[in-house]
Protein backbone atom coordinates (compact mmCIF):
# COMPACT_ATOMS: atom_id res chain seq x y z
CA UNK A 1 0.00 0.00 0.00
CA UNK A 2 1.12 3.64 -0.54
CA UNK A 3 1.29 5.99 1.79
CA UNK A 4 -0.37 9.82 0.99
CA UNK A 5 2.07 12.40 2.32
CA UNK A 6 0.72 14.67 4.82
CA UNK A 7 0.39 18.66 3.94
CA UNK A 8 -0.29 19.65 7.40
CA UNK A 9 2.76 19.59 9.83
CA UNK A 10 3.19 16.68 12.26
CA UNK A 11 1.67 16.61 15.12
CA UNK A 12 4.09 16.34 18.51
CA UNK A 13 3.15 13.96 21.96
CA UNK A 14 1.45 16.36 23.70
CA UNK A 15 -0.09 18.61 21.95
CA UNK A 16 -3.91 17.25 21.61
CA UNK A 17 -5.22 15.25 24.51
CA UNK A 18 -8.52 13.79 24.19
CA UNK A 19 -11.05 13.63 26.66
CA UNK A 20 -13.20 11.18 28.52
CA UNK A 21 -16.61 11.00 27.56
CA UNK A 22 -17.54 8.19 29.34
CA UNK A 23 -17.64 7.66 33.09
CA UNK A 24 -14.83 7.44 35.49
CA UNK A 25 -12.05 4.77 34.21
CA UNK A 26 -11.34 2.23 36.85
CA UNK A 27 -7.90 2.45 36.71
CA UNK A 28 -5.34 4.28 34.76
CA UNK A 29 -3.79 1.35 32.89
CA UNK A 30 -7.65 1.91 30.77
CA UNK A 31 -5.76 4.54 29.02
CA UNK A 32 -2.63 2.57 27.91
CA UNK A 33 -2.60 0.59 24.68
CA UNK A 34 0.03 -2.43 23.76
CA UNK A 35 1.08 -1.56 20.47
CA UNK A 36 1.40 -4.57 18.53
CA UNK A 37 4.45 -4.36 16.27
CA UNK A 38 7.07 -3.26 19.04
CA UNK A 39 5.26 -4.43 22.30
CA UNK A 40 5.30 -0.83 23.64
CA UNK A 41 2.58 0.68 25.76
CA UNK A 42 1.51 4.32 24.94
CA UNK A 43 -1.32 6.29 26.06
CA UNK A 44 -4.46 6.33 23.97
CA UNK A 45 -5.57 9.88 24.60
CA UNK A 46 -2.31 11.44 23.51
CA UNK A 47 -3.13 11.47 19.74
CA UNK A 48 0.87 12.37 18.76
CA UNK A 49 1.57 9.22 20.43
CA UNK A 50 -1.17 7.45 18.50
CA UNK A 51 0.16 8.27 15.17
CA UNK A 52 3.67 7.83 16.06
CA UNK A 53 2.81 4.11 16.64
CA UNK A 54 0.89 4.06 12.88
CA UNK A 55 4.45 4.97 11.34
CA UNK A 56 7.01 2.03 10.29
CA UNK A 57 9.44 0.49 13.27
CA UNK A 58 11.08 1.72 15.25
CA UNK A 59 9.06 3.24 17.26
CA UNK A 60 10.04 5.85 20.07
CA UNK A 61 12.53 3.64 22.72
CA UNK A 62 10.47 5.37 25.51
CA UNK A 63 7.31 3.42 24.56
CA UNK A 64 9.18 0.13 24.61
CA UNK A 65 8.40 -2.67 27.28
CA UNK A 66 10.48 -2.31 30.10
Amino acid sequence: MTKIASLMPPIRRRQIIGKVTRGPPFSEAEYFWKCEACGGFFDIRDLGAVLEHEEPLPHPAGDRAQ
